[in-house]
C-alpha cells in the first residue's frame, strides 16, 4: 500500500515537472535511482537587481507606469482640442481660417473643442486617476516587500538546514557503525540477535533523518531561486552591468 502510493506521488511530481517544462504530462519519464543532491552554494552579496525579474514585481511596476501616463491623459482632458480636418476630409493649411465665415461649418472646416462645460467632470476623472496611481504605489511597495521577505525567509532556511545536516550526518556515521559492530559481535557469539535488529533500526531511522534533511534544503533551494525570479545566476552579470 505504502509502495503505491509512493508511485503515485511521483507520478504526479513528474507529470507536475513536465508541464513546468511545456511538455504533455506523459511524455516525462524519470529514472528512479539512488543518488545525493548537494544542495548548490548560494554566492555572498546577491544584488537586489534580481527581484526585477519577478513577474509579480513586473506586473505592479507596469501597472503602475500606466497609472503614471492615465494622470497625464486627464490633465490633457482640460486643454482645448483642435481637429485640422472637418468631417469631408478637407485639411486646413492655416490655423487663421478658424476666423473665417466658412470655417464655422464644422462639417466642412476645423473644428476647435473647448471643454468649459466639462470641467467637473474632468476635475474628478484627474482626482480618479491620481487616487489608483497612489493605489498602484501601494500596490508596488506591497510588492517589493513581499518579494524581500521571501527572500529573507529562503535565506535563513539554508544556514539553519545546514547545521541539522552537520548532526545528523554524525548521527548518521555513529548509527552505522554501532550496527556494523552490533553484526560482529553477533557473529561471535557474544551477543544476541535483537541487539543487531536495535542497532540497525536506529542506524535506519538516522538514514530516514538524513534523507528528509536533505530533501528540506533542497527544496530551500528552489525556494529561493524561486523568491529571487530565477535563481542567482546572473547575479554577475547584473554586478558588471551595473559597474560599467
Amino acid at each position: 500500500m505504502v509502495d503505491a502510493l509512493q508511485r503515485c506521488e511521483r507520478a504526479q511530481v513528474e507529470h507536475a515537472l513536465a508541464v513546468l517544462c511545456g511538455q504533455p504530462p506523459a511524455g516525462l519519464s524519470i529514472a528512479a535511482k539512488a543518488t545525493r543532491v548537494v544542495p548548490p552554494e548560494i554566492p555572498a552579496g546577491l544584488p537586489s537587481e534580481l527581484l526585477q525579474r519577478r513577474p509579480d514585481v513586473v506586473e505592479a511596476e507596469r501597472r503602475l507606469a500606466a497609472a503614471s501616463a492615465r494622470i497625464g491623459v486627464a490633465k490633457a482632458a482640460f486643454f482645448p482640442t483642435i481637429k485640422l480636418t472637418g468631417a469631408a476630409g478637407y485639411a486646413s493649411a492655416d490655423l487663421g481660417t478658424l476666423v473665417d465665415w466658412p470655417s464655422r461649418f464644422a462639417q466642412f472646416g476645423p473644428s476647435l473643442s473647448v471643454p468649459v462645460f466639462q470641467g467637473g467632470r474632468n476635475r474628478a476623472n484627474l482626482q480618479a486617476a491620481r487616487a489608483r496611481f497612489e493605489q498602484n504605489v501601494a500596490a508596488y511597495r506591497g510588492s517589493v516587500l513581499n518579494a524581500l521577505r521571501e527572500v529573507e525567509d529562503s535565506l535563513s532556511d539554508p544556514s539553519t538546514l545546514a547545521a541539522q545536516a552537520e548532526a545528523v550526518n554524525r548521527a548518521l556515521v555513529s548509527a552505522r557503525d554501532t550496527a556494523t559492530l552490533a553484526n560482529e559481535r553477533h557473529q561471535r557469539g557474544l551477543t544476541s540477535y535483537l541487539d543487531v535488529v536495535d542497532a540497525e533500526r536506529e542506524a535506519l531511522k538516522a538514514e530516514r533523518q538524513d534523507a528528509q534533511l536533505r530533501g528540506e534544503r533542497a527544496v530551500s533551494t528552489i525556494l529561493l531561486a524561486k523568491a529571487l525570479g530565477g535563481g542567482w545566476a546572473g547575479a554577475n552579470t547584473i554586478g558588471l552591468a551595473k559597474a560599467e
